[in-house]
């Protein structure tokens, strides 16, 4: 089992990378590669990949969003020895398609695209109706397990979709207290898939969830690491946090 990172380490140098813009800059991570991802309609995602190895996470923004949402994060997974792919949905950005539409087509062509290219785990992770999204989709992709940030209940079913949620998929639910309704919509979801709802103080939403707390993320990335290392096991299943 790969040891699981100090997190108390990781937190300092994130609290670095994330002090001079929070969750949010136009300039992609050093070492990132531009690609472009066809859906089977086609539809071209415009995507940055970053890092390498079997353990990918697939980063999906919200309905105002774009992939730069969340470079700070693609980087903080890619410095953790994971590979990861941003992407604009449909209608965003550089993405050809319409906005609003066709995501759930989108998000399953970026993981067929990983897995062709030698994932061996795959986290989803989104923000906002991306999260709602990364939840509803998880059981279908066969995901080892699904981060939520500020996930509103009803965006593609997310709370059904949590009710629902297999066993061996972990999951991990956050959101910003000052954040409602999305704060107890978040408490909702993680009760509804049977783990606890980390709530931070603040108003972030999605991303904006770790601005101003570079541990959150330490913590994600560590439980993201236990979960695809234990992947079956109940423990990883049950969505419990890693041992720093």
């Amino acid at each position: 089992m790969r040891r699981i990172p100090n997190v108390v380490a990781l937190t300092v140098l994130l609290a670095l990378a994330l002090a001079p813009s929070g969750c949010g800059t136009t300039a992609p991570p050093e070492g990132s590669v531009r690609t472009t991802i066809t859906t089977p309609s086609g539809i071209d995602l415009d995507a940055i990949e970053l890092g390498d190895g079997p353990k990918v996470v697939v980063l999906s923004h919200g309905a105002t969003g774009t992939k730069e949402d969340f470079y700070p994060v693609a980087d903080a997974f890619a410095s953790d020895g994971w590979r990861v792919i941003a992407y604009d949905a449909p209608g965003v950005g550089e993405s050809t398609g319409t906005n609003g539409r066709d995501r759930e087509e989108a998000l399953t062509a970026v993981v067929d695209h990983a897995r062709e290219t030698g994932a061996r785990q795959i986290v989803l992770l989104g923000g906002s109706m991306g999260a709602g999204l990364s939840l509803a989709m998880a059981a279908p992709l066969r995901a080892d397990a699904v981060v939520s940030l500020s996930a509103p209940a009803t965006a593609y079913d997310a709370l059904d979709a949590a009710r629902a949620m297999p066993d061996d998929i972990a999951v991990f639910v956050a959101a910003s207290e000052d954040n409602e309704p999305y704060a107890s919509e978040a408490r909702e979801i993680a009760d509804a898939a049977g783990v606890e709802a980390m709530v931070v103080s603040g108003s972030g939403h999605g991303s904006g969830v770790f601005n101003g707390h570079p541990e959150l993320l330490a913590q994600v990335i560590a439980w993201a690491d236990e979960a695809v290392a234990g992947s079956g096991t109940s423990e990883a299943s049950a969505g419990a946090s890693p041992t720093p």
